[in-house]
C-alpha cells in the first residue's frame, strides 16, 4: 500500500491576496453618471485610479459604456473630473422594484492626464 500525503497550505497561502493595481480609497464624492440618453446624480462609496464604486438611484446593466463626472476636491475647491468607464458590477445583479438604489463599479477607460493629475493628488492626500 502506498502512503498517503496531505498537505495543507499555510494560513499566509490561503489570504485573499489584493488584485487591484491601484491605491483605492473611501470617498463621499458627487458623481454625475451619463449612459445613453439619460443622466443621474450618485456618490462615491469608494474610488482608485483605475475606477470607481458608487451608489446610484438607477440600474446600469454591465457592460454599459458610461460617461462620468466626479467632483473632486483640489487647491481649495472642486474640480470636475471628466472620464469614461464600463460597468464591471452591479449589486444587485438585476433591477428590482423594490431597491431605491444601486452600487455600481466602473473600470475607467478614459482619463485624461489632467483629470488623472487631480485624481491622483487627491488619493495620495487621503492615504498620507
Amino acid at each position: 500500500m502506498i502512503p498517503v500525503r496531505f498537505h495543507f497550505p499555510s494560513e499566509d497561502v490561503m489570504a485573499i491576496k489584493e488584485r487591484r493595481r491601484a491605491k483605492r480609497i473611501s470617498a463621499q464624492l458627487s458623481i454625475t453618471i451619463s449612459a445613453g440618453p439619460g443622466e443621474a446624480q450618485g456618490e462615491t462609496l469608494n474610488i482608485s485610479t483605475n475606477g470607481v464604486y458608487f451608489r446610484s438611484p438607477y440600474f446600469i446593466e454591465p457592460l454599459t459604456k458610461v460617461e462620468l463626472t466626479l467632483m473632486i476636491p483640489h487647491d481649495g475647491k472642486e474640480e470636475p473630473v471628466n472620464c469614461n468607464g464600463i460597468v464591471v458590477r452591479v449589486e444587485p445583479e438585476k433591477e428590482t422594484p423594490d431597491v431605491d438604489s444601486y452600487n455600481i463599479a466602473v473600470f475607467f477607460t478614459s482619463l485624461p492626464k489632467q483629470s488623472e493629475k487631480i485624481l491622483a493628488s487627491y488619493i495620495m492626500s487621503k492615504l498620507s
